[in-house]
């Protein structure tokens, strides 16, 4: 059975997760010029990210609860805070082309 100090960890780790990948979705969207090369970089670049955080934090340091099956893991801890970042990146903030940048830095 999981403590809820356990699962306070995996709840914080999500929403972190998720942050992450809002920034990453941010970065790759001002980066890279081509829409598709961002989708790509999305989907591909940020779940080896938090597979890492994943390992780093979960494996090394035994840190959350046990989930019982990796697929559950991916899921709550890659798959969905993708998913949340991209939509929170592109349904939630401007698209890059829209926000205007000063023209000198002072």
């Amino acid at each position: 059975m999981a403590s809820a100090l356990s699962i306070g960890f995996l709840l914080a780790l999500v929403a972190a997760h998720t942050l992450l990948a809002a920034v990453l979705t941010r970065y790759f969207r001002i980066a890279l010029d081509t829409r598709g090369g961002a989708a790509v970089f999305t989907v591909t670049g940020i779940p080896v990210v938090l597979v890492g955080s994943t390992y780093l934090f979960s494996g090394l340091l035994g840190l959350g609860p046990e989930l019982a099956s990796p697929a559950i893991v991916l899921t709550l801890l890659v798959a969905v805070p993708v998913g949340l970042g991209a939509l929170v990146d592109v349904l939630y903030v401007p698209p890059p082309e829209q926000v205007e940048l000063p023209e000198t830095w002072e």
